[in-house]
């Protein structure tokens, strides 16, 4: 049997206050305290409805603890954002690695620091353990999907070997060939290949920072 959503239990929708919460919860309380005490089915049907509303009411309570958390760790981060918006990146390292705790929202962080040091791969694996933790969110799906076709078009339109590609730290900034150049120098005729992953890198870079540079993809 599914268990039921523990608001609609007490009356109320989703995004209701913990006082919300409170007051209905007593008010239920109240009802059902009065018609235990009768006789026959009625009776056996508010004790067992008491029982549905005090298991909906710390259901509750632990949901809404956990959207306190969510804030405050978004709030925790804030900085970090900020100064990586600033392009001071060596002291959102210093703060990030200050945090207690490394969850899900403090790798994607972490994945934007790589990603604007143009370590991909780095940032890549970063983003798949944020997916790991928190598999449900859109946010990293969307910045993991970006990140990968941007790796993958650059594989094809640069020179470097397998191993030089998956290695972050490599000669060319990650392993990657800046756009209009190859291990051999200029090639014209990759130009085209090279603007466009340029625009999808900068897409991905401005996704990943709540932005969109490109809508349709």
């Amino acid at each position: 049997m599914q268990a039921k959503d523990p608001y609609l239990v007490l009356g109320l929708k989703n995004d209701a206050t913990q006082e919300q919460v409170e007051n209905a919860y007593r008010a239920l309380r109240r009802k059902y305290e009065e018609l235990r005490f009768r006789e026959g089915e009625e009776g056996a049907e508010a004790t067992r409805a008491l029982g549905e509303i005090d298991r909906a009411y710390a259901d509750c309570l632990d949901d809404l603890q956990n959207r306190v958390s969510v804030s405050e760790n978004a709030s925790r981060l804030a900085p970090v954002e900020e100064l990586i918006r600033q392009g001071k990146l060596d002291e959102a390292q210093t703060r990030l690695d200050m945090a207690e705790s490394r969850d899900a929202e403090w790798h994607y962080v972490q994945a934007i620091i790589y990603y604007k040091r143009n370590w991909h791969v780095e940032s890549k694996k970063q983003l798949e353990i944020a997916m790991t933790l928190d598999p449900e969110n859109q946010k990293y799906k969307t910045s993991h999907s970006k990140l990968t076709a941007l790796i993958n078009n650059a594989g094809t339109t640069t020179n470097n070997s397998a191993d030089e590609t998956a290695n972050p730290y490599g000669r060319q900034r990650g392993g990657y060939a800046r756009p209009g150049q190859s291990d051999a120098g200029p090639d014209t005729s990759t130009a085209c290949c090279n603007t466009c992953s340029t625009l999808i890198c900068c897409d991905c870079c401005c996704e990943m920072m709540g932005g969109d540079l490109i809508p349709c993809c």
